[in-house]
């Protein structure tokens, strides 16, 4: 059976874990500093970051972190997933099923009329998955890189 919970309930260690080895995937290293960050935002108020976790057998087999959006051009609230991960292990048992069966839910509660999501063009497995739970769209995403995450110049 999978039990999907509020991320925090799994604690920062095991959600480290999973994360870690979603960055991996992606070629992405993570520094303490960066992952600690990610957490705060996680575990706090200060911004619209959450999470979610899939449990089998008491074990974190997969997590979710989502925010909610403005979507002008509708005059609707969206829900943007930022992130999916599942242990290579625990896929294809229904964990990535649960986890976006929850945060289906989540949206509902919260009136929020669609969830969207995006992943890399190479992540053929994560792609079919995802075309059983929602639409693929026309849209392409452009990302223009600051000289720093802060706003200010980096010396």
């Amino acid at each position: 059976m999978i039990e999907v919970v509020e991320m925090r309930q799994i604690g920062f260690e095991k959600w480290a874990d999973l994360y870690k080895a979603y960055a991996e995937f992606y070629q992405v290293s993570l520094s303490r500093q960066q992952l600690q960050t990610a957490w705060t935002w996680l575990d706090g108020h200060e911004t619209e970051l959450r999470g979610i976790a899939a449990l089998s057998e008491g074990e974190p087999k997969g997590i979710v972190h989502y925010r909610r959006f403005l979507r002008p051009l509708a005059g609707e609230i969206g829900i943007f997933l930022d992130d999916i991960f599942v242990c290579p292990s625990a896929r294809r048992l229904g964990v990535g099923k649960a986890l976006l069966a929850r945060l289906e839910d989540i949206a509902k509660i919260q009136d929020c009329t669609m969830i969207r999501w995006m992943t890399a063009e190479h992540n053929h497995g994560a792609r079919n998955f995802y075309d059983q739970f929602g639409k693929k769209t026309s849209w392409i995403t452009y990302d223009h890189k600051m000289s720093s995450g802060n706003g200010r110049e980096k010396k």
